[in-house]
């Protein structure tokens, strides 16, 4: 198992180090690998790329992963580029028309709800998103039992757990 620890940067911020991962994948000298967000949060992974390298990610504690960041081989020319996967989440919509008092109201019960499932929460804009980690008919059944669909609107979408701290928040639970 080859063992990476050095970040050389991100894809999306550096330029010169996309074109740098450009040349090495048409050199056949870069490994790719998608992880979830969840394994993103994690300094030790054992992973195995899209073509069955075998690698050790140590990286130092607190360090937290990102689409597009880029490692270096330690024992050859070439790199490793991380993909993160997109997870589905609930995304719940407050009915429009409500008054505001209403809208605190039925907020907060939200909140509470979702807050005794354990369930971490994010707000973006006007939405409440839900990672979707159970049924979805589970998940709907719970907001259904407290009345809550009468309230909210709920879709579902693929995408990315919003990283900014002032709007996530996780029960000390989960």
């Amino acid at each position: 198992m080859l063992r990476i620890s050095h970040r050389l940067g991100n894809i999306h911020q550096d330029s010169d180090l996309a074109a740098q991962v450009t040349q090495w994948e048409q050199a056949q000298q870069l490994e790719e690998v998608t992880i979830n967000e969840r394994e993103a949060q994690k300094s030790r992974l054992r992973l195995q790329t899209a073509t069955g390298q075998d690698l050790g990610l140590v990286l130092p504690r607190g360090t937290e992963i990102a689409d597009g960041d880029v490692f270096a081989f330690s024992d050859r020319e070439g790199g490793l580029l991380v993909h993160l996967a997109l997870q589905e989440v609930m995304v719940l919509t407050l009915r429009p028309g409500l008054p505001t008092d209403e809208q605190h109201h039925w907020l907060v019960r939200l909140g509470h709800v979702l807050g005794n499932q354990h369930w971490p929460i994010a707000s973006v804009n006007e939405a409440v998103l839900v990672p979707v980690t159970l049924d979805r008919a589970v998940m709907e059944t719970v907001l259904r039992t407290h009345h809550l669909l009468d309230q909210f609107t709920i879709r579902y979408e693929r995408r990315s757990w919003p990283k900014d701290a002032h709007n996530t928040w996780t029960t000390p639970h989960s």
